[in-house]
């Protein structure tokens, strides 16, 4: 009678151990930085700023090495990210900003009016993790609609249980410093480990969303004389001390966030997948073409990857391009979580390829931004494999290059590689109307070739 009870007691204890650990729940943590560009990081080749923090963590897990924003600036590219979609889906896309409201007379074209808000009817990661019993905070940007409680436009009617903006905390608006000679990013980032410690008994999702390494810069006195006495060699001159203090604070912070992680046991439970919101500033992406506000590479490629220990193996690099919308399917996967019913998901689970090194077999992906912003005016984009195709709607023109003979976008070549154009056009045109997106394709009828945008300093639109 006791082997008995002693056999069926064991296999008991086996299978509540077996049950217990394919239920348990990995706790998510999406870092986004804002402006961050390709090659502000050590891991990626910068020589200049340092960041032990965000490198060492990187070779930890798997680095994508095309990694792209899915729009060239801040509010698209958040929307994607946190619904897996392109803009036409959601209708985000661009920042609204009172100077590029469409019609202006430096306007060529009758730019798309974006909305600033979500749809009410999308669901977002958040709202996905949270209905699976996760605790949901956003510590920082959100820049999806106006209100911090309750409503479709503030993060807590979007599935955040906690939402702290830089008001919340005593920083005024573009401020990096307050009163009490405190830095933004490292308030922030009291936040967030104060949520991780807070929830460190269940499984949690923090979407960290740093407001650096955008303008205007307020950086720490002690780091501007550290890069002061730097030369930058290469690619990396450009950048300047401030900028570069700016980046390693955010770095600083990333490893406060890894001790935490590590403090509290939580390392090998924890995905975190870290990446920028668009492409970096004009001296900061290097040799690429354009910068923010463009769908040239150096407006929407970024750094990115993704680190879960015993799930994701360390130090693997991947070539194939990698979009933000991808995080949310591939974060959905990770924890069990159904894709959302009836909405559309355009990114694709990278946690295949993460785990067995799988390609991700995609013919093509898509950029839709038909709105003037800064540098920026209206734009579509289409890759397959190693040909990339803009359409320039003010023009308008094609623009076709080969990004694996010619990465920094110098020799375009609709003219020589004229069967290439075509197949690219009907790629691009097909997409388009599959998606229902509202084209930029319409003279302005106020256009004046005379006048000239509306300059304005700081973050403009960008709302915290």
């Amino acid at each position: 009678m006791r082997r008995t009870f002693t056999h069926y007691f064991c296999a008991f204890v086996l299978w509540t151990l077996v049950a217990g650990a394919a239920e348990t729940k990995p706790n998510v943590i999406l870092i986004l930085i804002d402006d961050m560009g390709w090659r502000d990081l050590g891991y990626v080749g910068n020589r200049y700023i340092d960041t032990p923090n965000i490198d060492r963590l990187a070779k930890q897990g798997a680095e994508f090495r095309q990694c792209y924003a899915s729009a060239p600036n801040c509010a698209p590219s958040r929307a994607c990210l946190l619904t897996g979609q392109y803009t036409p889906r959601h209708g985000v896309f661009t920042v609204v900003d009172d100077r590029y409201t469409p019609g202006q007379p430096y306007m060529k074209v009758m730019a798309v009016k974006s909305h600033d808000e979500l749809p009410a009817q999308t669901k977002t990661l958040a709202d996905c993790l949270r209905g699976k019993g996760y605790a949901t905070a956003l510590i920082g940007m959100w820049n999806l609609g106006r209100g911090k409680n309750g409503s479709t436009g503030s993060p807590t009617g979007r599935g955040f249980d906690i939402y702290q903006r830089p008001d919340d905390i005593g920083f005024e608006k573009d401020a990096y410093q307050d009163a009490k000679g405190r830095y933004l990013s490292d308030v922030l980032t009291d936040e967030a480990v104060g949520f991780i410690e807070k929830n460190k008994d269940k499984p949690f999702f923090l979407y960290f969303a740093d407001h650096s390494v955008h303008e205007p810069f307020q950086p720490k006195a002690n780091l501007v004389e550290k890069y002061k006495a730097r030369i930058p060699k290469s690619d990396d001159r450009g950048i300047t001390p401030e900028y570069a203090a700016t980046v390693e604070a955010v770095d600083q912070n990333v490893g406060r966030i890894l001790q935490s992680l590590d403090k509290l046991g939580l390392t090998k439970d924890t995905l975190i997948i870290f990446t920028s919101d668009n492409g970096g500033l004009p001296y900061v992406v290097g040799s690429l073409k354009g910068s923010k506000g463009l769908l040239y590479e150096g407006g929407i490629r970024v750094p990115g990857f993704a680190v879960w220990p015993g799930t994701i193996p360390a130090g693997k690099v991947y070539d194939e391009p990698v979009l933000g919308m991808d995080f949310m399917p591939t974060i959905l996967e990770a924890t069990g979580t159904p894709l959302p019913k009836d909405q559309p998901m355009d990114g694709i689970s990278l946690l295949k390829q993460l785990r067995t090194g799988a390609s991700l077999n995609r013919a093509a992906v898509f950029w839709h931004f038909p709105c003037y912003i800064g540098k920026g005016e209206p734009m579509s984009l289409v890759r397959a494999g190693d040909y990339k195709l803009i359409l320039k709607y003010a023009g308008p023109v094609y623009e076709l290059y080969n990004l694996k003979n010619d990465p920094f976008e110098s020799k375009e070549l609709s003219k020589t590689e004229p069967a290439k154009l075509e197949e690219m056009k009907k790629l691009l045109h097909a997409w388009l109307r599959e998606t229902q997106a509202p084209l930029a394709d319409q003279p302005n009828p106020a256009y004046d070739p005379a006048s000239k945008e509306q300059k304005g300093g700081g973050r403009g639109g960008k709302k915290r």
